[in-house]
């Protein structure tokens, strides 16, 4: 069943928005219609919808855990994201932690390079965009759950 053209946007992405049913990061055209976005550049009906990464991402941090710049200028934070979890759930870690999980399939993990800027108890600092985008195509999502702290 194909769907008027007027109802129907045709647009593309590089797997930053979407997954397909898999979880995979979708990369193409997608029609969207009605609110859902649909793989390819023509809607015929037989295809499922794709699943809007933001909608899937979980942020939580673990409790226990908060970041304490140690006076360096640059300094390593570590994530994990379990596999095969509903919605995409991420955690910042230690690197305790991210040594004991880094080898468990049941979980991805990647250290990113935080900058420091500032020192104390509320650090700030950033994250390279470029590092990120890297990173979001190892752990889709990664992106979204640091979106507030890029440059």
């Amino acid at each position: 069943m194909r769907a008027p053209k007027n109802l129907v946007k045709v647009k593309y992405t590089m797997g930053e928005k979407y997954v397909d049913s898999n979880f995979i990061p979708y990369t193409g055209y997608y029609c969207e219609l009605r609110g859902k976005a649909y793989p390819g550049k023509v809607y015929t009906g037989i295809s499922k919808p794709l699943k809007l990464i933001s909608s899937l991402v979980s942020n939580n941090k673990i409790s226990n855990y908060v970041f304490i710049p140690d006076g360096k200028e640059y300094t390593l934070r570590y994530f994990i994201k379990y596999i095969n979890t509903i919605p995409i759930y991420l955690k910042e870690i230690d690197s305790t932690t991210y040594n004991k999980v880094k080898d468990n399939p049941l979980y991805q993990t990647i250290a990113l390079t935080f900058n420091v800027y500032s020192q104390g108890p509320t650090a700030n600092g950033f994250f390279n965009i470029n590092e990120v985008e890297q990173a979001n195509k190892k752990m889709p999502g990664i992106k979204l759950y640091l979106q507030d702290e890029l440059v």
